[in-house]
């Protein structure tokens, strides 16, 4: 599965990876990102690119620490939206289920849960697949996150009974100036575990009406299964197609909705899958003719064709032309 994740969860990286001597450039593209994503920060990127970028951003700077620096450098606004709701939220309670319930706008590949016992509550941050083996400094830096969004509630002295993380501490970081709580290292899952009557804790800042608003914008504007699914499901496709991996199973998964759901979905709005999606082909390829000289045979490949006739064949029906002649009529 290619889990994705808005750009925006870079907010920082660039200058703190400068700050420690090394080249971002250099390190998103040993993680095969395309550093002009830096300045787009609604693009989907693939999310195990992100936890490599992080991983070989500790390595390259001999930074052990880096992903917790990285939440030193930045504020709630990488999350876009979601960020908004849960810092107006009436109650801590409120903001996590907000978060829970919108973080596949965000993150496909990432999903927080609220575990609740007698007297105790498990806040879980779970990587889906196997991409967790990518993922220690991601971790540190969610948790530390999170705790920081915690203290917005409960007061900025405010310690949790621990936090939990499933890997190993790494020597030489001084975690506990960091967290100032009780950590678990080697856990059975990544998390915060709180006291149950702390989701109780009233917002200082809560203001009703922005929160209102900001769950308008999504449940109207933002890409979500149950907004705009059109505009979704296209936006994905633009991140997909290139990867061959772009089934309707796929893109439901992502977004998730069962398959039948979001066919019904589209079918609602007076479109189909395969509408959705021979229109993001044939964007692409204007694009990719525009801006490339790949070679046609990898071209229909990278639109996800069987061969080069078949990309020539729906190219025809969608311009008139073969894809030769489109882009020499378009340089003339």
């Amino acid at each position: 599965m290619n889990y994705l994740v808005r750009a925006r969860t870079l907010q920082g990286f660039e200058e703190l990876v400068l700050s420690l001597g090394a080249d971002p450039e250099a390190v998103l593209e040993r993680a095969g990102l395309n550093p002009g994503v830096l300045s787009r920060a609604e693009d989907w990127i693939p999310f195990k690119s992100v936890l490599i970028a992080y991983e070989t951003a500790a390595m390259l700077t001999g930074s052990a620490n880096f992903g917790l620096q990285l939440s030193g450098q930045r504020d709630l606004s990488y999350l876009g939206p979601i960020g908004l709701i849960f810092k107006y939220s009436k109650d801590l309670q409120s903001g996590m289920y907000s978060i829970m319930k919108y973080m596949t706008v965000h993150n496909t590949g990432y999903y927080p849960s609220l575990d609740k016992a007698d007297d105790e509550v498990n806040w879980r941050l779970t990587i889906r697949g196997s991409l967790r083996a990518y993922a220690n400094q991601w971790m540190e830096e969610s948790m530390l996150t999170t705790l920081n969004c915690l203290r917005m509630f409960l007061g900025e002295d405010y310690v949790p009974r621990a936090v939990a993380l499933q890997h190993s501490p790494s020597p030489n970081v001084d975690y506990d100036s960091y967290f100032g709580a009780p950590l678990q290292f080697s856990a059975a899952f990544d998390g915060l575990i709180l006291e149950r009557q702390e989701l109780n804790a009233p917002n200082p800042i809560g203001d009703g009406d922005l929160y209102q608003f900001f769950v308008g914008y999504f449940d109207s504007r933002v890409l979500r299964a149950e907004g705009d699914i059109p505009s979704a499901v296209e936006a994905l496709l633009r991140s997909l197609i290139p990867t061959g991996k772009f089934s309707v199973d796929i893109v439901a998964d992502q977004l998730g909705l069962h398959r039948r759901k979001l066919q019904r979905l589209l079918n609602d709005a007076g479109l189909t899958y395969a509408e959705i999606l021979d229109q993001s082909r044939r964007q692409l390829a204007a694009e990719y003719l525009a801006t490339s000289n790949l070679p046609m045979v990898n071209l229909a490949y990278l639109l996800g064709y069987s061969d080069q006739s078949a990309f020539n064949h729906a190219f025809r029906r969608w311009y008139g032309v073969t894809p030769r002649k489109w882009k020499t009529l378009k340089q003339a």
